[in-house]
């Protein structure tokens, strides 16, 4: 971020939000399908201005294995694989 930026920001009190968030569907007791979303939020002056939520992956869970399968072209996300197993599996 430069300067000019960081000051703007500064002056309209920005502030982004990023984050992935899930959400599950158990399908049976053996299957169950995890839902990855990236969360991209814009407030400025204390209020919020705009959202974006993008399906990134859902998880399959078959069994006690799991099935990393993307959406949207993302590619394999290490940080979103490590949010979902603190979250699901520890």
């Amino acid at each position: 971020m430069d300067n000019f930026e960081k000051a703007i920001n500064d002056i309209f009190e920005i502030e982004n939000i990023d984050e992935i968030l899930f959400k599950s569907i158990e399908i049976n007791p053996n299957k169950t399908i995890y839902f990855a979303f990236r969360e991209s939020q814009k407030i400025m002056l204390g209020k919020l201005t705009s959202v974006d939520l993008k399906p990134v992956c859902f998880i399959l869970k078959i069994n006690k294995e799991y099935y990393w399968c993307p959406l949207n072209d993302e590619e394999f996300d290490e940080e979103t694989v490590k949010k979902f197993a603190l979250k699901f599996i520890s």
